[in-house]
């Protein structure tokens, strides 16, 4: 029986030996995020979070077993869970990742292009919180270099992907040389709860819940395509199935009403974060960390009108 990631049982745990003393009927019933090869078959996290090839035998993918518990219980305890010494937390100071961080208690980076939203939220959030952060401050040459790097590995190839995994392939690096293997994020957050701006125009809130929480599989490739090129990993506390079932109790009103978006989520948060933390507006990634202005400076630099056209003409070896 060969192990990648970790595995717990009704929120305990699990060490090497006595995973292997388990039948694969009762391993399909557990949680964690992990990839267990047996002689027939692999056993795959629910969500598919830990990444892997399963190629050549049948897969079954867990249904864990976890009892239903208020969000704020539910989230303490898939953060509990990942909390490792080779892991660290991203914190950009928005909600999603601040809560995290406060809950985990590990080393926080942050990763922007200088004077950037994320690097001075993030600055100003762990000063509040009382949190280590390392800070990496990537300039123009840095994201040119990595946009080389990032369409050669990611599945997809659009603007907003690459825009993404830029952000993301600074993460892994920074987490990396930080010595870290696994990277604890927010992601998910807005997909449960109604983080995005058009959540607040939807006519079945819950219809477009579910569809965007289906997606992620996508988003959950391109991310571990760019961090596998550090030999890390993400961790997502939010995507444990007791999170993702405390917040299906929510009607769509506790969730989003007009502008304010997240509601549930944020009133949880405030019982371990200051209010304005708690409450502050999202703000992307790709914009918050500059990254996005800077691939449009880059693409200018070398005649493309946008980054768009930048990206298409790389990834089809005209530069």
């Amino acid at each position: 029986m060969q192990l990648t990631g970790w595995i717990e049982e009704s929120g305990r745990l699990l060490d090497r030996a006595e995973i292997e003393t388990f039948a694969t009927s009762r391993l399909a019933e557990c949680g964690g995020e992990f990839i267990i090869e047996t002689d027939d078959c692999f056993i795959r996290d629910k969500y598919h979070i830990m990444p892997g090839l399963t190629e050549g035998k049948r897969v079954i993918t867990a249904e864990p077993r976890v009892p239903d518990m208020p969000l704020c219980e539910a989230i303490e305890t898939a953060v509990s869970l990942r909390t490792a010494k080779d892991a660290v937390t991203t914190l950009s100071g928005g909600v999603d990742s601040s809560l995290v961080a406060v809950l985990a208690g590990l080393p926080c980076i942050a990763v922007g292009v200088p004077g950037s939203h994320d690097l001075a939220a993030a600055e100003k959030t762990a000063e509040i919180l009382g949190l280590p952060l390392t800070v990496k401050e990537i300039g123009t040459d840095d994201i040119r270099a990595a946009l080389e790097e990032v369409i050669t590995v990611i599945p997809r190839i659009t603007p907003l992907d690459v825009e993404i995994a830029i952000t993301g392939y600074f993460i892994a690096q920074t987490a990396k040389e930080a010595g870290a293997s696994r990277v604890l994020t927010g992601q998910a957050a807005d997909e449960l709860f109604g983080g995005y701006a058009r959540y607040g125009r939807s006519a079945d809130l819950r219809a477009d819940l579910a569809a965007d929480f289906a997606g992620l599989a996508q988003q959950r490739e391109r991310d571990a395509a760019v961090a596998a090129l550090f030999g890390v990993w993400y961790s997502l506390p939010f995507m444990d199935e007791r999170v993702v079932r405390a917040s299906r109790k929510f009607s769509a009103e506790e969730l989003v009403c007009g502008d304010l978006r997240k509601i549930a989520l944020r009133t949880v948060a405030a019982e371990y974060l200051p209010e304005e933390i708690a409450w502050r507006p999202k703000k992307a990634m790709q914009y918050g960390s500059g990254v996005s202005a800077a691939l449009e400076k880059i693409a200018k630099r070398e005649g493309c009108r946008r980054s768009g056209e930048l990206i298409e003409k790389l990834a089809a070896g005209k530069i």
